[in-house]
């Protein structure tokens, strides 16, 4: 078999996916203009079936594609934005069913499992912080669950002046400007939901790639990671709005490197800076504690019964969490709910010299140069 499939199946990844995804499960793979194999998983292994008859779903890509997601470079995700691959059979949101086993075979990943040793369980443990915190322990804490509240980082009149500025760049943003997502509100009014580059019209904003404080809680991750304005999405803003709206102004459970480059872009660290109150009637954070160390789970990781951790939190208050963390943030539930963040990425240092300036893995979202940004199911049937 081409492209070293079946040297895969016999690694300690196949008996990953095998567990994770059960027995009897099928995956058919087109590369370039190979027939095609199927893969399927068996009790302690996956078996490698000439031709995808009989596949579940089925896939095609072009060699470079594939070589692109054996190398993670490119998601599953990020080569479906990118019009680089093909749903044959069956839906997408079957073959995204199938992502956390192709990185146990591919990337000899563990996949997230609540009955699994090395699943993190919070028990009676804090993620909740104050800034003058011991501070090693609050770095044992984010390696150990993968995020951290910490409260009162920024005064009342911090929080005023940024939640101004983030107004004021609202008000210049355009679907047209590529420095911003938009999204469709029940009305059909266009909605802006996300500002990027905000430190490239904003003094205020640029003033944060070099605030201490957060730099300090960047440095419980990794002290080499440094912060990232010109890259990814820059100092940023995420604008929820109330329920109803189409378009990715609700994050699904996803990884902040889930359209690709996870071998550059991690480990890194987001900071999200509240400038509202974060709770269920205005679209706050869940995280899967511990994820970021597994592939997985498979499937939802509520429906899927998993301990997900759901953040309360005050104007002032700052998340950090690693972006490799599964995280969600669904809809607010309140009529008039809305939250706005204002996130500062850390980054490796390797990763000024792969990424342009002024560019992210993100920019695949564009494809269609309109600004609305489609959510998966919509970009599946597009």
């Amino acid at each position: 078999m081409v492209h070293d499939l079946d040297a895969l199946v016999t690694g300690w990844g196949a008996a990953e996916a095998a567990r994770a995804m059960g027995p009897g499960r099928s995956f058919g793979l087109v590369v370039g203009d190979h027939p095609g194999v199927t893969l399927r998983t068996a009790d302690g292994g996956v078996v490698l079936d000439p031709g995808v008859e009989g596949a579940e779903v089925v896939v095609a890509l072009d060699a470079a594609a594939f070589a692109d997601l054996r190398a993670e470079r490119m998601s599953i995700f990020g080569l479906l934005y990118a019009g680089l691959l093909t749903v044959e059979r069956g839906e997408f949101d079957r073959v995204a069913a199938w992502e956390p086993a192709l990185q146990a075979l591919l990337y000899d990943r563990p996949v997230y499992d609540r009955d699994t040793a090395d699943v993190v369980a919070l028990g009676d443990a804090t993620c909740s912080y104050a800034l003058g915190d011991d501070l090693r322990e609050m770095a044992a804490t984010l390696e150990r669950v993968g995020f951290l509240h910490v409260r009162d980082v920024f005064d009342p009149a911090e929080v005023a002046a940024l939640t101004d500025e983030v107004e004021r760049l609202r008000g210049l943003a355009s679907p047209e400007d590529r420095r911003s997502w938009w999204a469709t509100a029940a009305d059909g009014e266009q909605v802006c939901c996300r500002l990027t580059f905000m430190n490239e019209r904003s003094g205020a904003m640029a003033a944060l790639a070099d605030d201490p404080r957060l730099a300090r809680l960047a440095s419980l991750a990794d002290p080499e990671l440094r912060p990232a304005p010109t890259r990814n999405d820059g100092i940023s803003a995420v604008l929820k709005h109330p329920a109803g709206t189409s378009g990715l102004s609700d994050l699904p459970w996803h990884r902040d490197c889930g359209l690709g480059g996870h071998p550059l872009l991690c480990p890194g660290v987001n900071i999200g800076v509240q400038l509202d109150r974060a709770s269920a009637e205005t679209g706050q954070l869940l995280f899967l504690p511990g994820s970021h160390r597994h592939a997985g789970p498979v499937g939802d990781p509520e429906v899927g019964g998993h301990a997900t951790v759901a953040i309360d939190a005050e104007p002032g208050d700052v998340t950090v969490h690693f972006g490799h963390v599964l995280h969600a943030a669904p809809p607010p539930t309140g009529p008039a709910g809305a939250r706005r963040t204002v996130y500062v990425g850390f980054s490796r240092p390797e990763l000024f010299a792969q990424i342009p300036e002024g560019h992210a893995y993100n920019d695949v979202i564009y494809a269609d140069g309109d600004g609305r940004v489609r959510n998966v199911a919509e970009q599946s049937s597009a």
